[in-house]
């Protein structure tokens, strides 16, 4: 990467900062160190309403906004899986494309997130997040939720 002349742009992903060599973690070798957080609520909403698409189906967004108030450690990959147990459930059910909120939340409670599974190694990769550069700024939006979607939310 260092003799290279032309105008490239690398990225390189990693879960686990701590197991890189040190030659890798220096300036110059990457020129800046991002961390991505989990999703915050408006975005697991955004994350659950693309991957229900994905299987044709459309929930009203107050049904997607209690969901994402009850997954706050879920990452997006176990969003995608409470997304697609939902509509296995519904299909099985004989309701294809016909997931309601029932059926996420009786799949939200079948997945425990590896935020609470190794809540040890998230702390790890929280301490070093520190000394990275946010991939996103957080939201500071206030509470625009419909008043419907309060009465779904806590369901826990």
């Amino acid at each position: 990467m260092a003799e290279c002349t032309a105008g490239v742009f690398i990225v390189a992903t990693c879960n686990d900062p701590s197991a890189l060599p040190s030659e890798f973690k220096r300036k110059g070798r990457f020129d800046e160190s991002f961390f991505v957080d989990l999703p915050t609520e408006p975005e697991r909403v955004q994350i659950l309403g693309i991957h229900l698409q994905r299987f044709g189906i459309h929930l009203e967004s107050e049904y997607l906004e209690a969901i994402a108030a009850n997954t706050a450690k879920f990452s997006g990959a176990e969003l995608e899986t409470l997304a697609s147990e939902a509509a296995l459930l519904a299909f099985d059910e004989g309701r294809p494309q016909q997931v309601t909120l029932a059926d996420l939340e009786t799949c939200r409670q079948t997945i425990t997130p590896l935020a609470i599974q190794d809540a040890a190694a998230v702390e790890r990769m929280l301490a070093w997040a520190s000394t990275a550069r946010r991939a996103s700024s957080p939201v500071v939006a206030g509470k625009t939720q419909s008043l419907r979607a309060a009465k779904f939310r806590n369901m826990n």
